[in-house]
């Protein structure tokens, strides 16, 4: 095993095992619990078009059961104990959690191995039907709907823009023999990454981290997608609902580009809180919605910034025009030295809140080893936020706010969604 330099905290520490295995940990003696989670690096993202939602079908498959244990008998001794056993997949990543009191947690570890080493992936015509619900429920959701349509606007031809539990018709054709060879080709050391945060004797989770995943065979990492092209445009679409929901996408960062901290504060600002500009205008002075957010995603290759508001259909007009000038003001006015510093103390102040929990703390120190190779300092991503200026708000601003970079969706009634060009 081979230590990797410490740029977390004192008490935080990376270790690769012999097969190519990262394990990372942050002990927190005033906790009462730890948080573990297993991160495999891949998701939707690196899927075929013909299996797109195989990432999130398998992540489904774990809890099905394994030749020891039935699905039950794999929730009770976590659940009887008080604790969580969960799971999510992403775009780039899956994960599979467990949180436990501290006294419980070689028991929540055990199972976790046990369900990524062991899983049968049975009842898989049972889980394609609670993930063909979960599929059709989008529908009824049009905030997630169209977030969804989003992605595939700006990024048609790659599977970054596709849904991460993929569509009736290729979740109705993964065969077990497609899940078995995806689980083959993503799921071995190299590209797993075991996470704990909380109270634990590292020496002693080490051994047993050793003795469930030691032993995984190494693999090579088999190559990732290139960067997609970004597409504009517009689409509006006719749909009997009693809002306009709206999107606009931008050009995001990568997580590695220097950027994406400036893209940070310009969240903020524009539509991160109830002091951004987005929110002051159409909601406390205009009282034209009652949700308007920004929000930005940064990939390996890629990413996105982006406005969303649902607003009734006939104030549908007016909230794009005037967001569109929000817009265009920030860009082209600047941001005062006061407003800067305010979103950077909010950005600030949120990041450090967050790391009261064990389970963020878990999932800082995954996502830095997996994007980054070495985990980031609190201090470093300080420094960088407080190295933001009202020059590069204005530059990035400048550069990404341009009609060709810009691309509108909009779900609703669609008389009274009218949009002829982007205001910018």
């Amino acid at each position: 095993m081979a230590e990797l330099k410490n740029l977390y905290s004192d008490d935080a520490a990376a270790i690769s095992l012999e097969n190519g295995m990262t394990v990372t940990f942050e002990h927190l003696p005033y906790a009462h619990s730890a948080t573990a989670g297993l991160w495999i690096k891949t998701g939707s993202a690196n899927e075929p078009k013909a299996i797109t939602g195989i990432s999130h079908f398998l992540e489904h498959l774990f809890f099905k059961g394994t030749p020891t244990r039935t699905a039950r008998q794999i929730l009770e001794p976590i659940e009887s104990r008080g604790g969580q056993l969960n799971a999510f997949t992403s775009r780039e990543y899956t994960c599979v959690y467990t949180k436990m009191l501290d006294r419980h947690i070689a028991t929540g570890i055990e199972i976790l191995g046990d369900v990524i080493k062991n899983s049968t992936f049975a009842e898989m015509e049972k889980e394609r039907n609670v993930i063909l619900e979960e599929i059709a429920s989008l529908d009824d959701v049009p905030e997630d709907l169209i977030h969804e349509m989003l992605a595939l606007r700006i990024w048609p031809d790659h599977p970054l823009g596709r849904s991460v539990s993929g569509y009736a018709d290729t979740v109705s054709g993964i065969t077990l023999e497609q899940i078995r060879q995806y689980y083959g080709e993503w799921y071995h050391p190299a590209n797993m990454y075991f996470s704990i945060a909380g109270n634990f004797d590292k020496d002693v989770v080490l051994a047993q981290v050793t003795n469930e995943f030691g032993q995984l065979k190494a693999r090579p990492l088999l190559p990732r997608p290139g960067p997609p092209s970004f597409a504009s445009g517009i689409e509006v679409a006719d749909k009997d609902i009693g809002q306009n929901h709206f999107c606009f996408g931008f050009p995001g960062p990568t997580v590695s580009e220097p950027r994406r901290y400036v893209y940070d504060v310009l969240w903020c600002a524009l539509g991160g809180g109830s002091t951004s500009r987005l929110f002051q205008k159409i909601r406390e002075d205009e009282g034209l919605a009652y949700s308007i957010y920004t929000f930005h995603s940064a990939y390996f290759t890629t990413g996105m910034f982006g406005v969303y508001a649902a607003v009734a259909p006939e104030n549908f007009a007016r909230t794009v025009d005037l967001s569109f000038q929000e817009i265009r003001k920030l860009r082209d006015d600047g941001i005062p030295a006061d407003e800067l510093e305010l979103n950077r103390e909010h950005l600030k102040g949120s990041m450090l809140m967050s790391l009261e929990g064990t389970f963020n703390r878990m999932q800082r120190m995954a996502k830095s080893m997996m994007y980054y190779g070495r985990m980031l300092s609190i201090d470093e991503i300080l420094a960088s936020l407080d190295a933001v200026t009202a020059e590069d708000i204005v530059a990035l601003c400048r550069d990404i706010f341009q009609p060709d970079k810009c691309n509108v969706v909009a779900i609703g009634p669609a008389e009274h969604a009218p949009i002829m060009e982007i205001g910018l």
